[in-house]
């Protein structure tokens, strides 16, 4: 296994707790997240924990990388497939780490037929959302647990900086600025952050999505991605963003932007909200909002000009509900559009997100969208202000950073 010295990540308990709570249990572990979110590091993290606490020695760990280029002959699944058998111990638990699992063409048959050994506890990695489709959920139904994996949250990277405690709040701003993923919080100089950025987006669009898809029109791919980015938090539709290429002198229809969007979130790029009331074709034909996997990413791709701190806000905080656990969709009221319905089993909440309101038009257009919510249902308004606002009528308000950080137990 790696040294875990030189690993930028600090431990994340949440992912860890998931884990070992399957540790041993026979089904598999499928951990999705964009690319350099810690997938890895987390394993490896696991890895020692295993080593150290449950005392399970290197012979029985098969730990494989198929982004290395020295397993390059094992992306091909009976390649996979014995690799991992020839190296089982008889008799006894053998724990397989396969990081990248759909860069192997078939891996589907692979994992299913180990999955059938006795003994054998698999745990697969992927950047790339089809690792969960449809297919794959038929196949092994029943057979997996799902643990996606985030950039960091703020708490982390305050964590990450080495924030004094009562100063995190400090930071927020480079939060916003920069995201979360976990080796940027080593970086200092703006150069090399958007250097680091300026990889992952190239990496995701060359292996995650055009070498997979055999994307021919890259130039159209990428304005698609421009165009979300730029409009993170914003009902879209197909029908719009083909019209928007169209005056931009791009050719295109609205199948292509279809499968190009598809094929951006399925590399985790981006997420997608619906309305909460639609159901099935519904889905398919109304607008949607897509919210960046990492508003750092997000920045370097938009541009410093495109900077909107209050869908930058917005974005952190979807990401953060996810984070905890939370199915977040688009609301709608009596009053209009409200950000977010976040449900959590038979927990649900209606939530506003503004960068502030103490401007009391700003927040009687924010609680305007409130009307109507179910009686009982509760209400939150989150902010960056400090203080709480006067006449919220029953709405409470949520100071972001201190949410952020777990010292509002709010929606935890």
């Amino acid at each position: 296994m790696n040294s875990l010295e030189s690993d930028a990540l600090t431990p994340r308990p949440q992912y860890m707790e998931h884990l070992a709570a399957f540790a041993g249990k026979h089904v598999i572990k499928v951990i999705t997240g964009v690319r350099r979110c810690g997938k890895s590091t987390l394993l490896r993290l696991y890895q020692a924990w295993l080593k150290d606490e449950c005392h399970v020695p290197d012979e029985r760990m098969v730990v494989i990388d198929l982004d290395l280029l020295e397993n390059e002959a094992l992306r091909e699944k009976h390649a996979l497939h014995q690799y991992v058998l020839d190296r089982l111990v008889p008799g006894q638990t053998t724990y397989v780490f396969i990081d990248e699992v759909q860069r192997c063409s078939g891996f589907e048959d692979a994992v299913e037929s180990l999955y059938a050994r006795p003994g054998t506890d698999l745990y697969v990695t992927g950047s790339n959302a089809e690792l969960m489709s449809p297919e794959l959920g038929t196949l092994l139904s029943g057979r997996y647990v799902e643990i996606p994996v985030y950039t960091y949250s703020f708490h982390e990277y305050a964590q990450a900086r080495h924030a004094p405690e009562g100063y995190e709040a400090a930071l927020f701003p480079e939060y916003m600025r920069w995201g979360g993923f976990p080796e940027l919080a080593t970086l200092d100089s703006p150069s090399a952050k958007n250097a680091y950025l300026e990889g992952i987006y190239n990496t995701v669009l060359v292996k995650d999505i055009a070498e997979r898809h055999t994307v021919r029109d890259m130039p159209t791919l990428i304005r698609i991605a421009e165009y979300l980015y730029g409009n993170i938090g914003s009902l879209i539709s197909t029908a719009k963003i083909s019209g928007a290429l169209i005056s931009g002198g791009i050719k295109t229809s609205r199948a292509t932007v279809n499968n190009y969007i598809a094929h951006l979130t399925d590399a985790q790029l981006f997420y997608t909200a619906v309305r909460h009331d639609l159901r099935g074709k519904e889905r398919l034909t109304m607008p949607t909002k897509h919210y960046a996997s990492d508003v750092g990413l997000r920045n370097h791709v938009a541009g410093d000009n495109a900077l909107d701190s209050g869908h930058v806000l917005e974005n952190i905080v979807y990401l953060e509900l996810r984070r905890r656990g939370y199915n977040v969709y688009v609301g709608m009221t009596q009053g209009g559009e409200v950000d977010f319905i976040a449900r959590k089993m038979q927990n649900i909440a209606y939530i506003q997100v503004s960068e502030t309101v103490t401007d009391p038009r700003t927040r009687e257009r924010e609680l305007s969208s409130f009307r109507g919510t179910p009686v009982g249902t509760p209400c939150y308004l989150i902010t960056n202000d400090t203080l709480p606002p006067t006449g919220m009528g029953g709405v409470r308000h949520v100071n972001v950073v201190e949410w952020l950080l777990g010292r509002d137990t709010t929606l935890a």
